[in-house]
Protein backbone atom coordinates (compact mmCIF):
# COMPACT_ATOMS: atom_id res chain seq x y z
CA UNK A 1 0.00 0.00 0.00
CA UNK A 2 1.47 3.18 -0.80
CA UNK A 3 2.12 5.44 2.04
CA UNK A 4 -0.54 8.68 1.99
CA UNK A 5 0.97 12.06 2.24
CA UNK A 6 0.55 14.04 5.89
CA UNK A 7 -1.83 16.55 5.80
CA UNK A 8 -2.29 19.31 7.63
CA UNK A 9 -4.64 17.60 9.76
CA UNK A 10 -3.00 14.03 10.40
CA UNK A 11 0.16 15.93 10.86
CA UNK A 12 3.51 13.70 10.93
CA UNK A 13 2.80 9.99 10.99
CA UNK A 14 3.87 8.69 14.40
CA UNK A 15 2.20 11.72 16.05
CA UNK A 16 -0.75 10.74 14.39
CA UNK A 17 -0.54 7.44 15.72
CA UNK A 18 0.03 8.55 19.00
CA UNK A 19 -3.04 10.72 19.18
CA UNK A 20 -5.01 7.78 17.83
CA UNK A 21 -3.49 5.49 20.38
CA UNK A 22 -4.29 8.08 23.32
CA UNK A 23 -7.94 8.45 21.76
CA UNK A 24 -8.91 4.64 21.84
CA UNK A 25 -7.18 3.76 24.57
CA UNK A 26 -9.49 6.73 26.39
CA UNK A 27 -12.46 5.28 24.34
CA UNK A 28 -12.00 2.06 24.89
CA UNK A 29 -11.96 2.60 29.12
CA UNK A 30 -15.29 4.96 28.62
CA UNK A 31 -17.25 2.43 26.72
CA UNK A 32 -15.94 -0.46 26.17
CA UNK A 33 -14.53 -2.49 23.59
CA UNK A 34 -17.82 -3.08 21.79
CA UNK A 35 -19.66 0.06 22.72
CA UNK A 36 -16.70 2.16 20.59
CA UNK A 37 -16.66 2.82 16.75
CA UNK A 38 -13.58 3.51 14.80
CA UNK A 39 -15.64 6.36 13.64
CA UNK A 40 -16.05 7.80 17.11
CA UNK A 41 -12.29 7.50 17.66
CA UNK A 42 -11.14 9.25 14.50
CA UNK A 43 -13.65 11.84 15.42
CA UNK A 44 -12.00 12.67 18.95
CA UNK A 45 -8.45 12.29 17.28
CA UNK A 46 -9.32 14.90 14.74
CA UNK A 47 -8.02 12.21 12.10
CA UNK A 48 -9.90 10.63 8.90
CA UNK A 49 -11.25 7.60 9.65
CA UNK A 50 -8.97 6.24 6.37
CA UNK A 51 -5.96 7.51 8.60
CA UNK A 52 -7.05 4.91 11.59
CA UNK A 53 -7.49 2.23 8.70
CA UNK A 54 -4.24 2.81 7.18
CA UNK A 55 -2.36 3.00 10.31
CA UNK A 56 -3.99 -0.08 12.23
CA UNK A 57 -6.57 -1.49 9.78
CA UNK A 58 -9.01 -2.82 12.32
CA UNK A 59 -10.82 -1.73 15.90
CA UNK A 60 -9.10 -5.45 16.64
CA UNK A 61 -5.58 -4.54 15.61
CA UNK A 62 -5.97 -0.95 17.27
CA UNK A 63 -6.87 -2.71 20.74
CA UNK A 64 -3.72 -4.54 20.14
CA UNK A 65 -1.48 -1.89 19.43
CA UNK A 66 -3.54 -0.28 22.76
CA UNK A 67 -2.35 -2.88 25.28
CA UNK A 68 1.02 -3.78 23.10
CA UNK A 69 2.12 -0.28 24.07
CA UNK A 70 1.54 -0.52 27.45
CA UNK A 71 3.11 -4.84 27.59
CA UNK A 72 6.35 -3.34 25.82
CA UNK A 73 6.71 -0.11 28.01
CA UNK A 74 7.10 -2.29 30.95
CA UNK A 75 9.39 -5.40 29.45
CA UNK A 76 7.14 -7.76 31.06
CA UNK A 77 9.16 -10.36 28.50
CA UNK A 78 12.59 -9.00 29.12
CA UNK A 79 11.56 -9.28 33.18
CA UNK A 80 11.51 -12.88 32.79
CA UNK A 81 13.91 -13.54 30.70
CA UNK A 82 16.21 -11.90 33.02
CA UNK A 83 15.45 -14.16 36.23
CA UNK A 84 15.19 -17.46 33.77
CA UNK A 85 19.08 -16.36 33.07
CA UNK A 86 19.77 -15.91 36.16
CA UNK A 87 18.43 -19.19 37.37
CA UNK A 88 20.62 -21.00 35.09
CA UNK A 89 19.52 -24.30 35.02
CA UNK A 90 17.32 -23.93 38.19
CA UNK A 91 14.08 -23.76 37.70
CA UNK A 92 12.70 -20.27 38.64
CA UNK A 93 10.39 -20.86 42.26
CA UNK A 94 6.54 -20.24 41.97
CA UNK A 95 7.37 -17.03 44.23
CA UNK A 96 9.58 -15.86 42.02
CA UNK A 97 7.19 -16.52 38.79
CA UNK A 98 4.27 -15.12 40.64
CA UNK A 99 6.24 -11.86 41.96
CA UNK A 100 7.35 -11.87 38.25
CA UNK A 101 3.65 -11.66 36.58
CA UNK A 102 2.31 -9.28 39.33
CA UNK A 103 5.42 -6.84 39.05
CA UNK A 104 5.17 -6.61 35.49
CA UNK A 105 1.09 -5.61 35.71
CA UNK A 106 1.75 -3.02 39.06
CA UNK A 107 4.48 -1.34 36.75
CA UNK A 108 1.59 -0.70 34.19
CA UNK A 109 -0.20 1.02 36.79
CA UNK A 110 2.13 3.16 37.50
CA UNK A 111 3.29 4.50 33.74
CA UNK A 112 3.27 8.10 33.44
CA UNK A 113 2.04 7.64 29.48
CA UNK A 114 -0.98 5.96 30.89
CA UNK A 115 -2.54 6.77 34.93
CA UNK A 116 -3.08 3.90 36.43
CA UNK A 117 -6.52 4.28 37.39
CA UNK A 118 -7.12 4.61 33.48
CA UNK A 119 -5.42 1.31 33.18
CA UNK A 120 -7.25 -0.59 35.95
CA UNK A 121 -10.26 0.57 34.46
CA UNK A 122 -9.40 -0.22 30.51
CA UNK A 123 -8.16 -4.33 32.56
CA UNK A 124 -11.44 -3.92 34.67
CA UNK A 125 -13.30 -3.31 30.65
CA UNK A 126 -10.97 -6.36 29.33
CA UNK A 127 -11.16 -8.85 31.74
CA UNK A 128 -15.30 -8.03 33.46
CA UNK A 129 -17.38 -6.29 30.62
CA UNK A 130 -19.95 -8.84 29.57
CA UNK A 131 -20.84 -8.96 25.74
CA UNK A 132 -20.74 -10.84 22.54
CA UNK A 133 -17.87 -13.36 22.84
CA UNK A 134 -16.91 -12.25 19.24
CA UNK A 135 -16.81 -8.85 20.75
CA UNK A 136 -14.65 -9.12 23.80
CA UNK A 137 -11.08 -8.68 23.17
CA UNK A 138 -7.85 -9.92 25.02
CA UNK A 139 -4.66 -9.26 23.53
CA UNK A 140 -2.52 -11.68 21.34
CA UNK A 141 0.80 -10.37 23.38
CA UNK A 142 -0.50 -11.10 26.59
CA UNK A 143 -1.82 -14.64 25.65
CA UNK A 144 1.95 -15.46 24.43
CA UNK A 145 3.76 -13.83 28.11
CA UNK A 146 0.86 -15.81 29.75
CA UNK A 147 2.20 -18.66 28.26
CA UNK A 148 5.75 -18.30 29.21
CA UNK A 149 4.36 -17.91 32.44
CA UNK A 150 2.75 -21.28 32.49
CA UNK A 151 5.86 -22.78 30.94
CA UNK A 152 7.64 -21.70 34.00
CA UNK A 153 5.03 -22.67 36.43
CA UNK A 154 5.22 -25.97 34.96
CA UNK A 155 8.74 -26.53 35.66
CA UNK A 156 8.08 -24.90 39.49
CA UNK A 157 5.30 -27.86 39.79
CA UNK A 158 6.58 -30.87 38.26
CA UNK A 159 3.83 -32.48 40.52
CA UNK A 160 1.00 -31.13 38.75
CA UNK A 161 -0.17 -31.48 35.26
CA UNK A 162 -0.59 -28.83 32.58
CA UNK A 163 -3.98 -28.57 33.07
CA UNK A 164 -4.17 -28.14 36.38
CA UNK A 165 -1.42 -25.52 36.31
CA UNK A 166 -3.48 -23.77 33.60
CA UNK A 167 -6.77 -24.07 36.18
CA UNK A 168 -4.44 -22.42 39.14
CA UNK A 169 -3.05 -19.72 36.77
CA UNK A 170 -6.54 -18.78 35.64
CA UNK A 171 -7.86 -18.29 39.44
CA UNK A 172 -4.84 -16.50 40.17
CA UNK A 173 -4.74 -14.10 37.02
CA UNK A 174 -8.78 -13.58 37.61
CA UNK A 175 -8.02 -12.27 41.51
CA UNK A 176 -5.17 -10.08 40.04
CA UNK A 177 -7.55 -8.56 37.39
CA UNK A 178 -10.91 -8.36 40.19
CA UNK A 179 -7.97 -6.21 42.30
CA UNK A 180 -6.24 -3.77 40.03
CA UNK A 181 -9.53 -3.56 38.27
CA UNK A 182 -11.06 -1.49 41.46
CA UNK A 183 -13.74 -3.81 41.61
CA UNK A 184 -14.86 -4.16 45.32
CA UNK A 185 -17.85 -5.88 45.01
CA UNK A 186 -18.78 -6.90 48.36
CA UNK A 187 -17.36 -3.39 49.63
CA UNK A 188 -15.46 -5.44 52.51
CA UNK A 189 -12.50 -2.92 52.20
CA UNK A 190 -14.33 0.17 52.93
CA UNK A 191 -16.91 -1.88 55.47
CA UNK A 192 -14.05 -3.38 57.99
CA UNK A 193 -11.47 -0.86 57.21
CA UNK A 194 -8.78 -2.85 55.61
CA UNK A 195 -5.19 -1.29 55.88
CA UNK A 196 -3.27 -0.55 52.53
CA UNK A 197 -6.66 -0.65 50.31
CA UNK A 198 -5.81 2.78 48.73
CA UNK A 199 -2.54 1.07 47.77
CA UNK A 200 -2.01 -1.71 45.44
CA UNK A 201 1.54 -2.39 45.57
CA UNK A 202 0.91 -3.36 48.92
CA UNK A 203 -2.78 -5.31 48.16
CA UNK A 204 -0.60 -7.55 45.80
CA UNK A 205 2.40 -7.79 47.99
CA UNK A 206 -0.49 -9.28 50.36
CA UNK A 207 -1.66 -11.42 47.85
CA UNK A 208 1.71 -13.18 47.24
CA UNK A 209 1.47 -15.66 50.05
CA UNK A 210 -2.06 -16.48 49.22
CA UNK A 211 -1.54 -16.93 45.86
CA UNK A 212 1.67 -19.40 46.09
CA UNK A 213 -0.01 -21.01 48.74
CA UNK A 214 -2.27 -21.91 46.40
CA UNK A 215 -0.65 -22.92 43.30
CA UNK A 216 2.03 -25.23 45.58
CA UNK A 217 -0.80 -26.93 47.06
CA UNK A 218 -1.16 -30.37 46.19
CA UNK A 219 -3.82 -31.34 43.83
CA UNK A 220 -6.78 -33.22 45.41
CA UNK A 221 -7.34 -37.27 44.38
CA UNK A 222 -10.05 -37.37 41.83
Amino acid sequence: MKKPKSSEQDGPVEATRERILNVAARLFTERGFAGTSMRQIAGEASVPLSSINYHFGSKQALMESVYGRMLDSVGRRDYLDKLQAEAGERPLTVAEIVRAYMGSALRLTKKDSMSGALFRQLMARAFFEPGDPAESFFPAQFEKDTDRYKEALMRALPHLDEAEVVWRMYWFVGLMAYVLGGKDIMRMKARYGLPDADDPERILERMVPFVVSAMEAPRNPA
